[in-house]
């Protein structure tokens, strides 16, 4: 089959991968909100009683309130973290469980007419399923191959931190217990806009690896695969300038934080095969060209008035605004090129 189906499968599969992953999250929110709520009430009174007492910062870190406060929130978003730990784990269970099946579908696919993962041997190849337990290996692990824990860990101290910064800051300026109490709920709320984000990542980058696994243990079948960008007017133009890049299947594709791309797999023509059979060499529209047929307002509002001006005179192309950068973290991602890098002084 051509490309543009098997595209439309990967996409279907992690779509519903995605959709696993907001249930996950939800659930992650559902046990994040009782710590603002539990902590309102001690703060309010904390902070109406620095503005009435006049009290520096100094004086407040020796309140037994202060520091009993300080310390609740450290307990409870622990506490949270090795849940969140828990839930993110078994949503990178399921991303690894849809990648065998999505996988299979999908070389399907891309496989020339008339050949399938399950009649390979009649051609002199064969599909190698991996060991069981091989891609669970994939579940609890960050990035950088160290335990899941160790990126959820730093968020009690780190939010204990951000109250600390806040009630400061409101101190330093002079600002009314109710402003403050609006600062310190956002320095709050990090911790969960933090273990959202490691959520989507972690289980998207479990997914893509074990999808990654499965191509390297067929590589007599599969020769590499293509990045394949979702393209609509949220794609980031890092995604849309590398769409339909062809890694190989010993390299990790470079995405970014959130990232929607898919693995769409290259696999062996019927010349590979010794066939002399006409190929339906049909592909999908890439992203550049995707966005050069976009109407002219959805342009504009997607690079910018500057950026669209400047790509409109020609001083950059639209394959041109993707950069790797590299993290001990996040391994090599794709960013956007500032408009800077891409327009000559």
């Amino acid at each position: 089959m051509p490309e543009p189906a098997a595209v439309e499968i990967v996409q279907t599969f992690q779509d519903r991968m995605l959709r696993r992953e907001a249930r996950a999250a939800a659930e992650m929110v559902r046990l994040y909100g009782p710590i603002w709520r539990e902590m309102q009430g001690e703060l309010t009174v904390l902070l109406n009683q620095i503005e009435g007492q006049q009290l520096s910062f100094a004086q407040v870190k020796r309140l037994e309130r202060y520091n009993a406060l300080i310390a609740q929130v450290e307990r409870q978003v622990s506490v949270y973290a090795e849940a969140a730990g828990s839930i993110i784990t078994q949503a990178q269970r399921d991303a690894v469980g849809l990648s065998e099946l999505v996988v299979r579908r999908t070389v399907d696919a891309r496989l020339p007419l008339g050949i399938s993962t399950d009649t390979l041997a009649a051609v002199g190849l064969e599909w190698n399923t991996l060991p069981t337990g091989a891609l669970e290996a994939f579940a609890g692990i960050s990035g950088d191959g160290a335990p899941l824990s160790n990126l959820l860990a730093p968020l009690g101290p780190e939010t204990a931190q951000g109250v600390t910064q806040g009630i400061s800051e409101g101190i330093a300026l002079g600002r009314s217990p109710r402003r403050t109490a609006v600062i310190i709920r956002d320095r709050v709320g990090m911790g969960l806009t933090r273990s959202l984000r490691i959520s989507r990542t972690e289980t998207l980058r479990a997914y893509r690896e074990s999808t990654r696994a499965l191509y390297r243990a067929n590589s007599d079948v599969v020769t590499g695969y293509r990045r394949v960008a979702h393209l609509d007017s949220l794609t980031c133009f890092a995604c849309i300038a590398l769409d339909g890049k062809l890694y190989a299947t010993s390299t990790r594709i470079d995405v970014h934080v959130n990232d929607r791309c898919a693995m769409v797999p290259e696999t062996v023509t019927y010349a590979d095969l010794g066939l002399d059979v006409p190929e339906d060499d049909r592909r999908r529209e890439l992203g550049p060209e995707w966005f050069k047929r976009q109407p002219v307002g959805t342009q504009r509002q997607m690079l910018g008035t500057k950026g669209f001006t400047a790509w409109q005179d020609g001083q950059f192309e639209i394959e041109d605004m993707a950069k790797i950068t590299h993290s001990p973290v996040w391994g090599d991602s794709a960013v956007q090129k500032p408009l800077k890098e891409l327009v000559k002084p």
